[in-house]
């Protein structure tokens, strides 16, 4: 069993990742289109590019993790040096200022390139990370615990990067009465963030170097032929590309509803920075209460029909302040009454959502032990460089989407229209909850239950013997 201080000091890791993704997803799109003014669509097409390139670099970190061999372990070398560009890159990504005057072109690249080697920072760390997280045990319900922890973790870090965006940085002046429109802001919250960033990455790899003497290192071999036939055999399992097009489908869904959520807010119930810190701590005792549920309510319904549970809670959560503004039933626009209303349905959403993404990372622990009782080889990292992938979809198509969005409907970025604020309340209200449908369908089909994964488990013991 693992020990709670190895649980803390490895899940301190995903503070990074926890404050990058919460940055991307809520603040990156706004804080380029609508406050630096550079084309929704020229910044949907910045993180379209940026997602190509992810593609590439995910996979091919986590076969080149998986083939590492060296004092360190195979996958704490890359998690160590990952802090520098993660950090430099993400702080030059939020510095622009409206007094450089950059023209679109000139801001179009300058976020494409930041953003693409703060993701490939990223790789670097979460992929390696994760994999090593899913081969320090291969016990079915540990995996859930420890990935329960990372995920309260990283849930915990993008709550408090959002408190110290809303409470500190983006307060009320004169000149900007919506301290998120401040373009200033986001410079000294990106400072915060990558300082943070910097000393969680190098805290978590250099507090668990020790269990590297622990892990099974690479046997295979090294040549390009061999490395594609096991790559292959890995991403065509039948279970792996059920979890891969199902989280794709979830993530695509769940990023449009966020990337909006900043506008929604901001433009149409025309809410201080104040106001949404209120939302955080919805978001603090969700998350807690996330973790603590997790793993016993797994073992009630097990992990494939817990996450269906899930996604079908967010589908039916979503829709909720959408349909009561349109009963006429929210309080005034603007208002603390009107914050605490919305409490309740982001509540529901944030919660199940959380415990959903608990149960969905611990699910390629159990993927990997069912691709190496058919290749023979531990191939976390391979399988695991989807995930990071995915996460890195959930935010970037999800501002694509949002994105074009916005340039459908000529979103103003100085006074947007009622109709325009509107369009984008249907667009989350309506069309995402309807999209879910997809992941709950696909993931109807996965079938590795903890029946599955204890007969794979024996066979893996019969054949080491």
């Amino acid at each position: 069993m693992l020990t709670t201080r190895f649980k803390i000091n490895y899940s301190i890791g995903a503070i990074a990742n926890g404050i990058k993704t919460d940055a991307f997803t809520f603040f990156l799109l706004f804080f380029y289109s609508r406050v630096i003014g550079l084309d929704p669509l020229l910044a949907s097409s910045a993180i379209a590019l940026a997602l190509i390139i992810d593609s590439i670099t995910d996979p091919l970190m986590g076969a080149i993790s998986d083939r590492t061999k060296t004092r360190f372990g195979r996958r704490h070398p890359y998690m160590l040096v990952s802090f520098i560009p993660i950090t430099f890159f993400y702080i030059l990504l939020f510095s622009p200022q409206e007094s450089w005057e950059l023209s679109q072109n000139q801001l179009f690249w300058w976020m494409f390139l930041c953003a693409t080697f703060t993701r490939i920072g990223i790789t670097l760390f979460e992929v390696p990370h994760r994999s090593f997280g899913a081969e320090i045990s291969n016990d079915y319900h540990e995996r859930t615990k420890l990935f329960s922890w990372r995920e309260l973790f990283a849930w915990t870090a993008g709550i408090s990067n959002a408190f110290f965006a809303y409470f500190v940085f983006f307060r009320s002046t004169p000149e900007y009465p919506q301290g998120q429109l401040n373009p200033e802001a986001y410079f000294d919250l990106a400072l915060l963030g990558g300082f943070v960033m910097a000393v969680s990455i190098i805290f978590s790899t250099i507090s668990t170097r020790n269990e590297v003497n622990n892990l099974s290192s690479w046997k295979g071999t090294t040549q390009l032929n061999h490395i594609l036939n096991e790559i292959l055999i890995a991403l065509t399992n039948k279970s792996f590309l059920i979890f891969f097009f199902g989280n794709l489908s979830l993530s695509i869904c769940w990023g449009l509803l966020n990337n909006l959520t900043l506008f929604i807010n901001t433009d149409f119930w025309e809410l201080k920075g104040k106001q949404i810190t209120i939302f955080l701590f919805i978001y603090f005792f969700s998350a807690f209460l996330a973790f603590a549920l997790t793993p016993r309510l797994v073992k009630i319904f097990d992990k494939r029909n817990f996450v269906m549970i899930c996604i079908f809670g967010v589908a039916f959560s979503s829709p909720i302040a959408f349909i009561s503004y349109n009963l006429g039933i929210t309080p005034d626009k603007g208002s603390t009454e009107l914050v605490f209303f919305l409490c309740l349905p982001l509540f529901f959403v944030t919660l199940l959502s959380i415990m959903g993404n608990m149960t969905r990372d611990s699910m390629i622990g159990d993927i990997a032990d069912e691709v190496e009782l058919n290749s023979g080889r531990r191939q976390e990292g391979i399988l695991y460089s989807s995930v990071s992938f995915i996460q890195k979809v959930n935010t970037a198509i999800g501002s694509i989407t949002a994105g074009a969005v916005l340039s459908f409907i000529d979103y103003s970025t100085e006074s947007p229209t009622n109709e325009q604020t509107y369009s984008l309340f249907f667009v989350q209200g309506v069309v995402g909850p309807i999209l879910l449908i997809i992941p709950i369908f696909i993931f109807f089909f996965y079938s590795l239950d903890k029946k599955r994964h204890s007969e794979i488990i024996n066979k893996l013991q019969i054949n080491s013997d």
